[in-house]
């Protein structure tokens, strides 16, 4: 498999099979990631990786923490999507709930499909990340770098993988139990394991605008 290849068939799983994948396989994809780029080379990435009854553990007292206090992320999602960023995010949430089957008015089946994101989708192993808060924004653009480097190693060999900013949305249940330091704030996490065909939800499939709707040719 090739770079292209790994690009057009990475894409984000939403439901995984009871199996762990083998550590030397998970030591693998997370070194060759230690090769994305960063600013000045200062590779701000942190990374706390779970398994076992660690991922139980983790995902339970983030449901916990779900339905009991608002989410307070370190780092604030944004308020509105302006054009064209809403009509693609609106676009990806009917893609996923119709793969689904939950219908627009079906308020336990959207709320069940929101929680299950708290369960990481039921993937064995989840990726905590985050960064020193005192770098800035920039950290932001080697995070960025270091996941999609992180992603495609993963469907070299095999691994499916999820990227998830609610994950992030109460970090002090994640802190508290992974001694992640203060000064670090928590960005996402991510679920990682192997793609369970049977989930509904994995036969969603998102769209991509043409290159022109993003990229200008200057000659």
């Amino acid at each position: 498999m090739n770079v292209t290849e790994a690009l057009q068939t990475r894409r984000s799983v939403r439901g995984y099979r009871n199996e762990p994948v083998p550590h030397d396989v998970l030591r693998e994809m997370f070194s060759v990631a230690q090769h994305a780029p960063s600013w000045c080379n200062i590779q701000p990435w942190r990374v706390v990786v779970t398994s076992g009854e660690a991922t139980v553990r983790l995902t339970q007292a983030l449901a916990e923490a779900a339905t009991s206090t608002a989410p307070s992320p370190d780092f604030p999602w944004p308020g509105d999507y302006p054009e064209p960023y809403n009509t693609h995010r609106r676009a990806c949430g009917k893609a996923l709930y119709d793969a689904m089957g939950v219908a627009r008015g079906d308020s336990v089946g959207r709320q069940a499909a929101w929680m299950a994101n708290y369960a990481a989708f039921g993937a064995p192993h989840v990726a905590m990340v985050s960064v020193d808060r005192r770098i800035g924004p920039y950290a932001m653009l080697d995070l960025g770098c270091w996941l999609q480097s992180l992603m495609l190693a993963a469907v070299e060999r095999g691994v499916s993988c999820c990227a998830q900013a609610c994950l992030s949305t109460h970090p002090d249940a994640v802190r508290a139990m992974l001694s992640i330091p203060a000064d670090e704030g928590l960005v996402f996490g991510i679920a990682i394991g192997y793609e369970d065909g049977a989930v509904a939800a994995n036969g969603c499939r998102t769209t991509r605008a043409p290159v022109e709707g993003n990229v200008r040719f200057v000659e």
